[in-house]
């Protein structure tokens, strides 16, 4: 049913009243970054009544509705978004992601290329350097499409248990990694432009967009052609991120040493104050007194050889990697019994049948990449929530490490909280690093204090 009069929604908010529904909206521009695009029309699916709708707002072929009526679709049943961390830039109603929905069960995302029309294929590649090319495909190609894409969740919401773990993980990434994209970064225009053309760029702005459904659930992030999540530190284009404010400057806070300290939360290790890497250094050479640098590098190759690459049993011997050891194995033993093992921290489920050519570190590896994720969205959050009383944002998120745009009105307090909040009061040390720009960073973590 095509919805073109504003009269006829309450058709839809009276079905969506009904039961759950699965919502497809199609952007105008199927190349530009949700913050500089428009909705051309969304497909609404109700579950319970197998009805489905069409909603315009650019489409050339429709009589279009005002698209501030969004807001007014709400339910007391569940509706699952495409996308839903696009689609937070346009409506706040409640909802949850439809490729979660999949993810969470297959460690992929909705397989959804099938669903392409040739007629979108030809389109795309005729119009590539065009704007706002999907507001004049005809809606009927659009429908065709939609109902394939329908077709693809309904398949993995029949098998779908929603949990507790579900419902926290998905608020958590989808929320929060929106709130840093639509901050976007504030670039110099001519070295941007050097270094990358001028993909994704709006104006002096770049934006970022996270892939949350990776196999581990560590986001990768690209855009516009460009890898965000491993910015060359050498070739000079990190000079390219500024600060926005007029009396600003970026800062970055990394962890210091994160996966030896994360694994030793999850097996329940206690490493003394100070530096790990001393620490294991003095352990791997029989020494007491402070390591030479040689052997200072020299230990980190060997700690990151161990938990990456396999324990040795002579380094078992070190209670840290004994126990660690015998966290693997008995990790590997439960996997290959049950099929599935869960985080330590938000309970996702890893499921055999989904995770192929495993072996006992490699499955360890998927666990704590999986653990990292899940530690930093809660810090995250909590960075987040802190933030919302100053200027300064997040604009940047790797593994180990935020970037923020900081703006120098807001204080060295909010320097001194930044860290308390990031390093958990200290259970995970970081430094940090300002410059005025990303490429000229200098270390400042003994000026925080």
């Amino acid at each position: 049913m095509l919805i073109e009069k504003e009269k006829e929604l309450q058709k839809v908010l009276d079905v969506l009243q009904d039961g759950p529904s699965f919502w497809i909206p199609m952007y105008s521009d199927p190349f530009q970054h949700f913050m500089n695009n428009s909705i051309s029309f969304i497909y609404i699916y109700s579950i319970s009544k197998d009805l489905d709708f069409i909603l315009p707002f650019n489409h050339t072929d429709c009589f279009n509705l005002n698209i501030e009526h969004i807001n007014d679709l709400t339910s007391q049943h569940d509706i699952y978004i495409l996308a839903k961390k696009r689609f937070a830039n346009f409506s706040s109603i409640k909802c949850y992601d439809a490729d979660m929905v999949a993810w969470w069960q297959s460690h992929k995302m909705l397989p959804l290329d099938d669903s392409n029309t040739s007629a979108h294929d030809m389109w795309n590649r005729w119009w590539h350097n065009e704007t706002n090319t999907h507001n004049w495909l005809p809606i009927t190609k659009h429908i065709e499409r939609c109902i394939g894409m329908r077709n693809k969740f309904m398949e993995y919401y029949q098998t779908f248990d929603k949990t507790n773990a579900f419902e926290e993980y998905e608020s958590l990434v989808t929320d929060n990694f929106y709130a840093i994209e639509r901050s976007g970064l504030e670039v110099d225009y001519n070295k941007f432009v050097d270094h990358f053309k001028a993909n994704g760029l709006s104006k002096n702005k770049a934006y970022t967009e996270y892939n949350i459904y990776t196999t581990t659930g560590r986001p990768s992030n690209k855009f516009g052609g460009v890898n965000y999540a491993a910015l060359n530190k050498e070739d000079g284009c990190r000079e390219s991120f500024v600060s926005r404010w007029e009396k600003g400057m970026l800062l970055e806070m990394d962890f210091d040493a994160y996966h030896p300290r994360l694994i030793a939360d999850i097996i329940g290790y206690e490493l003394p104050p100070g530096n790990v890497h001393e620490y294991f250094g003095r352990q791997y050479f029989g020494k007491k007194e402070p390591l030479s640098e040689q052997e200072y590098d020299d230990s980190k190759k060997i700690t990151f050889r161990l938990l990456y690459g396999g324990i040795d049993d002579d380094f078992a011997k070190i209670p840290f990697f004994k126990k660690t050891r015998s966290f693997i194995r008995s990790l590997w033993s439960n996997f290959k019994e049950n099929g599935v093992v869960v985080t330590p921290l938000m309970k996702r489920p890893l499921y055999k049948n989904c995770l192929h050519d495993m072996n006992p570190n490699k499955l360890f590896n998927y666990l704590l990449q999986a653990s990292e994720t899940e530690y930093n969205l809660h810090m995250i959050n909590d960075v987040n929530d802190l933030l919302c009383e100053y200027n300064t944002n997040i604009i940047l998120y790797t593994y180990d490490s935020l970037l923020f745009d900081y703006n120098i009105a807001d204080g060295k307090e909010l320097l001194i909280k930044l860290r308390e909040v990031m390093s958990q009061s200290g259970r995970f040390p970081v430094k940090t690093k300002a410059g005025v720009n990303y490429h000229a960073m200098m270390d400042m973590s003994s000026r925080i204090s």
